[in-house]
């Protein structure tokens, strides 16, 4: 790799490492910049911080370790630190060390003193006076960065991936200290509901992963966590125990600044038939002080749609209850007991562990019998999933049930409840069963996997017996490809936000990406053989194709291509073994690491990087090979997956959506799903004509979700006391016709309007798709008023489909009579299996969460970030 160090000045300080110039200005030009009011900036030195805006206070001290906290890299290098206090140990010979780094069996003093410090909700811990850095510029930095997380997960530390001639390192830290307190009345573990009419049960605890945000669409936004409280940070300050609350960023009261539209509400209910949940404020509402804010929110089954998200419909009449959809594969029923359907879009079938058989385990002379989403047997009652045997007497610990459920971090676990009495506390016994991927494999990486799971008793306390249950069929298919990251918030305060890349429609499962070659220097233009092909995938292994001979589990290949078009003499440009780094908002990246020796340096291994931007002209785009340096790839992807939703204007005389930025227009009077831009839509049995066209339209592209939302109120008698209906439609680039429509009748109607159709696809800069198979609508349950009509295929297509097996056939004769030809058939059809093999893909990088939103991540001859 090249020598070449370019500085780049930080708040008069300098850098060699793009990347960390992007993250120590997010640290700390961000934290010292100018005088505004505005700008919240505290200090402790005692672990502890008062809340400014509701007075809580923060006290980490809890996170005080006698050892000390350790977390490794994707290089195994290893951090350790301790929190509101030094380590116990000496690092490199020296005692009285706040943090350590151990890298290649040197150690290096991160930090011989440590600051807790507040910046606008963001709060992390600043270890300075460290030991000189190598490369002799600055002297070694360690932050930790607190971030709120109500579950306590086995592995909290995340490591920011970094240079290698790094002196500045950043770990982010999952803890319940770092929230605000959820208050008694709102606890609750769980967030689910089964229907009564068919037995189905949604679960819908996985959306309090991250929060989510949407535009009111007048300057304002709502920030949202489904069944549990907003998680506190930078610019999510919203109030004690709130889920939904409206972020003002112009507003210079800080009170004032987050209002508290609906508190925390962890019980689903279907109502209608339709799945919902309702959240009551305590905040009055400004239009009639005698009621308060209440938000609702309505859930919609698509099995296949990516990057899940609410969207915001609108306001009731009186200005007190707001209206939110949100489309999510968590709404479908799933068909198959013990399965579900995670919040990428993942069916996990837990299924064959229910023939297993119950599972005896012994702890503390108790005999338990246990089995999964089935009857655990004698000694057990014939409803019941657990129990257990002491001094001839059984004991029941929950009635079994096949329903799959996932906590907040997506794991899956299994709930059985209704179990014995215990004790004088009221309450009875409960069993959960947790179920961990064995030896961190994959489904489709063919990693070692064990022969037998291993099932353990974790915990026998407070009226509940924890389980753990390792075993392959809770893996995975693929690494996380979602990154948090601060956003500009426009307004006068200045301040950022975090929001969530997510790149999950990049995944292909069924076919790889080729990337095109447009290399920047000559050098490398005249060393790459013409007939060479680079072939990758998003975020997961490539997928098996014939021929195709790379390590299997690679996520980015190089092949040379024969005079035939098969490619031969493969090489693995490396596995993907880190998740999705985001920079800012518009940009991220992703590193696949430790692929084949390299060919000019065997010490080193090939490697990939490919930096996504924001370009909403090219629909997915396509990765394009601009620079190799030594044995790192670089591709360059352009596309509109990243782009954040933005915001069309409407033509009320030509009744079109305009996208000045990339130059699109779409005309709803000539759609094909509409009429002059009527369409017509049932209600209550009775033909409705809706009128697309006219004022006070709204449109926001979602170039997540292939699709474009168009947002604005049809009168219709009955709705409220103004008559007036909220609409949403939602056209979606499809290779198919087809509509549906669900009508919620409360205080006031709301009408979801999904198009599917082609003719909004060059809109989007998209393609029409080849199949459906990536975006076809699920039913969900039953809405009150649904309408359906699909196109069928054509006889035009019908005789393209003759014509290519009739041109097949003949090729195959012309194979047949050559022996050359016949030779090379065979010659392929003995290719080495490798292609199907899969390694072993490891998921324990978090993304970067301390990038600076505005900071460009320019080229230059840095090491790769590893």
């Amino acid at each position: 790799m090249s020598n070449v160090l370019r500085k780049i000045g930080i708040c008069g300080a300098t850098t060699s490492s793009p990347m960390l110039a992007i993250i120590l200005l997010a640290f700390i030009c961000n934290a010292s910049a100018g005088d505004d009011a505005n700008q919240l900036t505290l200090s402790s030195k005692d672990c502890m911080l008062t809340e400014p805006v509701y007075g809580h206070q923060f006290d980490f001290k809890g996170l005080q370790s006698d050892l000390a906290h350790v977390v490794k890299s994707t290089s195994n290098d290893i951090f350790e630190f301790n929190v509101c206090s030094n380590l116990t140990h000496t690092c490199n010979n020296e005692s009285n060390v706040a943090a350590c780094f151990k890298k290649q069996g040197k150690e290096y003093v991160l930090g011989r003193q440590h600051e807790l410090r507040y910046h606008n909700g963001k709060m992390y811990l600043n270890y300075t006076s460290g030991a000189k850095c190598e490369n002799g510029t600055t002297n070694y930095q360690l932050i930790v960065r607190l971030s709120c997380d109500y579950t306590i997960d086995a592995n909290p530390l995340h490591v920011t991936p970094y240079a290698d001639d790094s002196c500045s390192f950043y770990v982010e830290y999952e803890t319940p200290l770092a929230c605000l307190p959820i208050p008694d009345a709102l606890q609750s573990n769980s967030c689910s509901v089964s229907s009564s009419n068919n037995g189905d049960s949604f679960d819908l605890m996985p959306l309090s992963e991250t929060n989510y945000r949407t535009t009111n669409r007048q300057g304002s936004f709502f920030i949202i966590n489904l069944c549990k409280p907003v998680l506190y940070g930078e610019s999510a300050m919203c109030p004690v125990g709130s889920s939904i609350c409206l972020y003002d960023p112009k507003e210079t009261d800080l009170k004032k600044r987050f209002i508290n539209f609906g508190n925390v509400q962890s019980q689903p209910i279907i109502k209608d038939d339709q799945l919902l949940l309702r959240h009551e404020s305590s905040t009055p509402c400004a239009g009639n002080s005698s009621a308060n804010y209440t938000s609702i929110v309505y859930f919609y089954c698509d099995k296949d749609v990516r990057n899940p998200h609410p969207e915001f419909i609108g306001p009731d009449e009186d200005g007190c209850t707001y209206r939110f959809s949100f489309v999510t594969p968590l709404a479908c029923k799933t068909d198959k007991p013990c399965s579900a359907i995670t919040s990428d879009n993942e069916l996990l079938d837990l299924s064959p562990l229910s023939g297993h058989g119950p599972h005896k385990l012994t702890k503390d002379g108790k005999n338990y019998t246990v089995a999964v989403c089935a009857s655990a047997g004698d000694p057990c009652l014939p409803k019941g999933g657990a129990c257990y045997f002491q001094n001839g007497q059984s004991y029941e610990l929950g009635n079994f049930n096949s329903h799959l459920r996932f906590n907040q971090s997506d794991s899956p676990y299994l709930l059985y409840e209704e179990g014995a009495n215990c004790g004088s506390t009221g309450r009875r016994w409960s069993t959960k069963i947790e179920f961990v991927c064995a030896n961190n494999a994959t489904k489709d990486n063919g990693g070692v996997k064990t022969t037998t799971d291993v099932v353990q008793i974790i915990e026998d306390s407070n009226c509940q017996l924890l389980i753990q249950y390792q075993t392959p069929h809770a893996c995975r298919q693929q690494i996380r490809c979602k990154a948090k990251v601060y956003v500009d918030s426009p307004g006068a305060s200045g301040s950022n936000s975090e929001e969530l890349v997510d790149l999950t429609p990049l995944i292909n499962p069924n076919e790889n990406y080729e990337a095109r070659v447009e290399l920047k220097s000559k050098a490398a233009q005249e060393l790459m053989p013409k007939n060479t092909k680079f072939f990758l995938n998003v975020c997961r292994p490539l997928v098996p194709k014939y021929q195709l001979g790379c390590a299997g589990g690679s996520g980015a290949c190089m092949a040379n291509m024969s005079s035939a078009g098969a490619p031969e003499e493969e090489h693995s440009l490396g596995f993907p073994w880190t998740e999705l780094t985001g920079i800012n908002r518009t940009t991220a990246e992703l590193l696949y690491l430790k692929g084949d020796p390299c060919p000019t340096d065997k010490s080193m291994n090939l490697s990939t990087r490919i930096h996504f931007s924001c370009n909403m002209r090219v629909g997915r785009g396509q990765p394009v090979l601009t620079s190799i340096d030594d044995c790192n790839y670089h591709f360059d992807w352009g596309t509109s997956v990243i782009c954040p939703p933005h915001e069309c204007s409407f033509s009320e005389d030509t009744c079109e959506i305009v996208q000045d930025e990339a130059g699109m227009r779409f005309n709803f009077k000539n759609a094909s799903f509409a009429t002059d831009g009527k369409i017509e839509i049932e209600h209550k049995k009775q033909k409705l004509l809706l009128n697309v066209c006219g004022t006070h339209r709204k449109a926001m592209t979602d170039y997540s979700q292939d699709l474009v939302n168009l947002f604005f109120t049809h009168d219709l008698p009955g709705c409220g006391k103004e008559g007036k209906m909220n609409v949403q439609m939602r056209l979606i680039c499809s290779n198919i016709n087809e509509k549906s429509t669900t009508i919620t009748e409360d205080t006031q109607c709301s009408l979801l309007y999904v198009q599917r159709t082609p003719s909004i696809c060059q809109f989007l800069g998209l393609s029409v798709p080849q199949n459906e198979g990536s975006s076809s609508t699920s039913t969900s349950t039953p809405a009150p008023t649904t309408s359906s009509t699909t196109t069928s295929i054509t006889p035009t297509a019908i005789m393209g489909i003759i014509l290519s097996v009739t041109f097949f056939v003949a090729c195959l004769g012309m194979f047949a009579f050559s022996p050359a030809r016949r030779h090379r058939v065979r010659r392929l059809f003995r290719r080495s299996s490798s292609a199907v093999r899969y390694s072993r893909v490891q998921s324990n990088e978090e993304a970067n969460l301390l990038l600076e939103p505005n900071g460009e991540f320019t080229e230059s001859d840095d090491d790769m970030l590893l």
